[in-house]
C-alpha cells in the first residue's frame, strides 16, 4: 500500500546539485527575465510604431479624410476661404477630391478639421509640419498615445538606468540630478507642445517646441556623457542627436516652394529629429549596460519564495 501511494504522489523535478531554495530563486530570476524581455519587445514595437506614425502622417490624413470619408462630415470650411501654402487653388483641389457638403457646396479642412489636418495642401501655412498634421483632436490624442511608451522607456532606460548604475559604479549624484532634471524639462515642455496646438496658440506652441527640443538635446548628450561616449551606447546616442539636430536644421532652412519637397522638407526634418530623439530608450536597451534588468534578475537569486 505504501509503495503504491509513493507511486501516486506527485514527483517534483529536482535540479541536481541545487537545494529547493536555490531552485526557487533561479525560477524567480527566469520569470523576471521573461517579463523584462516582454517589456523590451513592447518598447521596441511601440517606438517603431510611433516612428511609423510620424512618417505616415500625410498618408493617414488621406486615408481617413478622403478614403474613409471623414472629410465630408468633419470639414466645413468653404473652399474659397482656404489658402494653400503652395499657391494652388483650394477650390480646384476640393473639386478634384469631391469635397462637397450636404447642400453641394465645396468645402475644405480648415484648422482643427478632419481626423488629421489636410494632406492635399498646407492650409493656412507655408509648409507642412508634424504640428500641422496633429492639430486636430484625434491627431493630438494619437500623438500623445503613441509617444507614451517611448517616453516611459526614456525614463526607465535613460535616467532610470543611470541612477541604478550609480549603485554599482558610484556615478556622481549631481550628474544624475542634472540628467533627471533635463528629462523633467523635456517632459514638461513636450506636454505643453501637445496642449497648445498651432490652431489654438501658435506662438506658445512654437515656444514649447523650441524648449522641448533644447531640453531633449541637452538630456541626450548628458546621458551619452554619463554612460561614456566611448561606449557603443554613448557613441550611438551622440550620433543620433547629431542626426536629429542636423535634420531639423536642414528642414528649417530648406527653401519653401510649390514642389513636394519644398512643402514637406520641414516635416521630414522633424520626423527624423523626433525619431532620433525617441531612439534613446532602444539604444540604451540594446547597446547600454542593461543595468535595470541585471539588478532585477540578480536581486532575485539570493531570495527565497
Amino acid at each position: 500500500m505504501q509503495s503504491s501511494m509513493t507511486l501516486l504522489a506527485p514527483q517534483m523535478p529536482q535540479k541536481e546539485g541545487y537545494s529547493p531554495r536555490e531552485i526557487r530563486a533561479q525560477d524567480r530570476a527566469q520569470h523576471l527575465e521573461l517579463r523584462i524581455n516582454v517589456l523590451k519587445g513592447l518598447l521596441a514595437f511601440t517606438t517603431a510604431l510611433f516612428v511609423l506614425f510620424l512618417f505616415s502622417l500625410p498618408f493617414l490624413s488621406w486615408l481617413f479624410n478622403d478614403v474613409f470619408g471623414f472629410a465630408k462630415d468633419l470639414c466645413e470650411t468653404p473652399a474659397e476661404e482656404i489658402q494653400c501654402g503652395s499657391g494652388l487653388s483650394y477650390v480646384e483641389i476640393a473639386e478634384k477630391l469631391g469635397r462637397r457638403s450636404a447642400d453641394g457646396m465645396l468645402v475644405g479642412c480648415g484648422c482643427e478639421d478632419g481626423i488629421l489636418r489636410d494632406w492635399s495642401c498646407a492650409v493656412g501655412t507655408t509648409s507642412f509640419s508634424i504640428s500641422y498634421f496633429i492639430s486636430t483632436a484625434p491627431g493630438t490624442g494619437a500623438m500623445a498615445a503613441l509617444s507614451a511608451w517611448p517616453c516611459i522607456g526614456t525614463w526607465f532606460y535613460g535616467a532610470g538606468m543611470l541612477r541604478k548604475l550609480s549603485h554599482t559604479e558610484g556615478t556622481n549624484a549631481a550628474t544624475l540630478d542634472f540628467v533627471g532634471g533635463t528629462l523633467v524639462a523635456f517632459q514638461f515642455f513636450y506636454g505643453l507642445f501637445l496642449m497648445n496646438t498651432t490652431c489654438l496658440a501658435p506662438t506658445f506652441h512654437a515656444i514649447s517646441v523650441a524648449l522641448f527640443n533644447v531640453a531633449a538635446v541637452v538630456h541626450y548628450l548628458a546621458v551619452a556623457y554619463t554612460v561614456d561616449r566611448s561606449t557603443r551606447a554613448g557613441m550611438y546616442i551622440t550620433i543620433s542627436v547629431a542626426v536629429g539636430v542636423a535634420a531639423i536644421g536642414l528642414g528649417s532652412v530648406w527653401p519653401e516652394s510649390p514642389s513636394w519637397l519644398g512643402q514637406h522638407a520641414f516635416w521630414l526634418g522633424e520626423c527624423i529629429g523626433l525619431s532620433s530623439g525617441m531612439s534613446i530608450a532602444p539604444i540604451s536597451l540594446f547597446f547600454g549596460p542593461g543595468v535595470p534588468d541585471k539588478l532585477l534578475v540578480d536581486s532575485a537569486a539570493p531570495l527565497s519564495v
